[in-house]
């Protein structure tokens, strides 16, 4: 004798929150490697910005999604390693690419 065997419903139909959930986890995308001649390029646009007070664009990576941010360097901080823009802390860890606006 099989004894009683309990009967659990097969949940077939996946709830529209979870729908959503799947699709952005497949949107996301792994951080960029940044080579030695951008992080350069990276650090000589910064410098070239600030002395001359010019507006930027830094293209910058988060939470697996890559974000674009324009305006002037408010301030650098060294011992955090961030970048001031917009009241928006970016991470030197985080740039992908900065360009100056002419």
């Amino acid at each position: 004798m099989r004894g009683m065997i309990k009967w659990k419903p097969f949940n077939s139909i996946i709830s529209k929150k979870d729908l959503i959930e799947i699709e952005t986890k497949r949107n996301l995308i792994n951080k960029p490697i940044i080579m030695e001649d951008r992080i350069i390029k990276i650090d000589n646009t910064i410098k070239t910005s600030l002395q001359y007070n010019l507006d930027v664009t830094i293209k910058y990576f988060k939470n697996g999604k890559l974000y674009n941010i324009t305006g002037k360097i408010e301030h650098i901080n060294i011992i955090e390693k961030y970048i001031l823009i917009n009241n928006n802390r970016i991470y030197f860890k985080n740039l992908i690419n900065i360009d100056t606006i002419s």
